[in-house]
């Protein structure tokens, strides 16, 4: 008995068919080049957008942000394209048009099977389209349900194409009436697809609008198997809720017990490093890694314009909240990535630690900018400089991908390092000006003491990491091998060091 509607489709559609109907109506359709492009150059894959769909929230983000931008959700699409590999298997639970299964089944074609798990009818007609059309159909199973903890039906609700629920999201009024969906296990959907003692190595997408955890449940015996590599999954707005907490807590607790680390990137366009995770208000995919793959230091990615996240990514939160958020942070030793890659976020008074640090800079350095944030510091030192960044998210095409948090130095050497609002954000900065006085002639950082009497909780509110005062830190350099060191006021409360060897 089929529990399912599992697809395989076959040549009846094929890729002519679909160009001669394209030529048939120019006005109505748009075709959209993938943003990763193969070993020549070329788009590995395209996709069809109608015209009259730009009303949609969702397909007119996925049309911008992969025509504008960095590519619609690059950094997990790039984290997939670098560690699939031929004989994998890939499932992309809550396939959409079908965006990720593309980039699974033209990374090596022929070589990677792809389980696509839709429940909407129309996604599903467009799924089957670009397989068609991309010419990947017999490299892919494409099952017509929704992921559950259990078989049965539910109603989806109808949203923006990208935003259909089995529960109702917080905080979107437009939401439609739902239609009827079967529900049906991940481990039942893989075993009904041939998939159960296959034995190929999974990576693993789910984005199910909330519905994550009662997805993963449904495939235990999938993650007891072993063959899953990589879980790529979403912290959506259900999560920000009451109930949607606990099942975030349950999730991450889950996924912890099977041996999972997890992770996220500082921005979902952008390439850059993967963060250890930590549990915050900010919404974002999180990729949960299990020991057999080891994730490299920065997934880099083709310079471009990227997409300002919504604010609803990073929603207001008390003063309280940021306290607790802030500790939480120290006690594990992680990075906010998100915050640094929000541009409005990049702190107060940058243009006058830059204009200050710039002055002591000499003519003809190598100049390393760690923390570059918005690089005001390039155009403070001499012209005759050479200038290169470092920071968490790209900042420029020379940018040096890293979070210092896991110790991601650089090897290379430079006149002087400069450090503008950073040491504050670091968990061991004595590991920082221990690397610096090894790699640079000259330290330059910017730091706001622990004034006498002052309260920590009110650094902690706006995420500083440490509380040394000026002596304190000035040991610390000695500590490293600095033999003269400068300190300069800038502002009251904030301070300039000028460290040499």
């Amino acid at each position: 008995m089929h529990l399912i509607k599992l697809k395989q489709y076959g040549p009846s559609v094929n890729r002519q068919e679909i160009l001669e109907q394209l030529r048939n109506n120019k006005a109505a359709w748009r075709r959209v080049p993938s943003f990763i492009k193969d070993e020549n150059g070329e788009p590995e894959f395209e996709m069809l957008l109608a015209n009259a769909e730009m009303q949609d929230p969702g397909t007119a983000s996925l049309n911008f942000r992969e025509t504008r931008c960095g590519g619609f959700e690059y950094a997990s699409r790039a984290f997939l394209h670098a560690h699939l590999q031929p004989g994998d298997l890939f499932i992309d639970v809550g396939a959409h048009f079908g965006l990720y299964t593309l980039t699974a089944a033209k990374k090596f074609p022929g070589q990677v099977q792809v389980l696509a798990i839709e429940p909407h009818p129309e996604n599903l007609k467009r799924l089957h389209m670009w397989c068609a059309f991309n010419e990947c159909l017999p490299n892919v199973k494409i099952a017509q349900c929704a992921a559950s903890s259990k078989s049965g039906q539910s109603g989806l609700i109808e949203n923006s194409s990208m935003g259909h629920s089995l529960i109702p999201q917080p905080g979107i009024r437009s939401q439609g009436k739902a239609i009827p969906v079967r529900l049906e296990t991940l481990d039942k959907i893989v075993q009904h697809a041939g998939f159960q003692n296959s034995g190929e190595r999974i990576i693993l997408k789910i984005d199910t609008e909330g519905h994550e955890l009662a997805t993963l449940m449904g495939g235990i015996g999938l993650l007891k198997s072993g063959r899953i590599a990589a879980i790529i999954w979403e912290k959506g707005h259900f999560h920000n809720t009451e109930e949607g907490i606990k099942e975030f807590t349950s999730l991450l607790g889950l996924l912890r017990d099977m041996g999972y680390e997890s992770y996220r990137f500082p921005h979902e366009d952008m390439g850059g490093p993967l963060v250890p995770y930590s549990p915050s208000h900010e919404l974002c995919n999180i990729i949960s890694i299990d020991k057999s793959l080891k994730p490299l230091q920065a997934y880099e990615q083709p310079w471009s314009a990227h997409a300002v996240m919504s604010p609803s990514m990073r929603p207001p939160v008390s003063e309280n909240f940021m306290i607790g958020f802030t500790r939480q942070l120290i006690k594990e030793k992680k990075t906010d990535c998100g915050r640094w890659s929000r541009w409005d976020m990049l702190g107060d008074e940058a243009d006058l630690r830059a204009g200050v640090a710039g002055q002591l800079v000499p003519e003809n350095s190598n100049v390393l900018d760690a923390g570059a944030g918005l690089m005001l510091l390039r155009d403070y030192i001499p012209e005759s400089c050479t200038y290169t960044p470092l920071d968490i998210v790209a900042r420029n095409r020379k940018t040096i991908l890293a979070d210092l948090n896991q110790q991601q130095f650089p090897e290379d050497k430079y006149d002087v390092v400069c450090a503008l609002f950073l040491l504050e954000f670091i968990h061991n900065p004595q590991l920082l000006l221990d690397w610096a006085f090894d790699h640079a002639d000259k330290l330059i950082f910017t730091y706001h003491p622990l004034l006498p009497g002052k309260d920590v909780t009110k650094r902690r509110a706006v995420g500083l990491f440490n509380d040394f005062n000026l002596n304190e830190l000035k040991l610390m350099a000695e500590k490293s091998g600095w033999k003269e060191i400068r300190i300069t006021d800038i502002t009251f409360g904030q301070a300039c060091f000028e460290c040499l060897k």
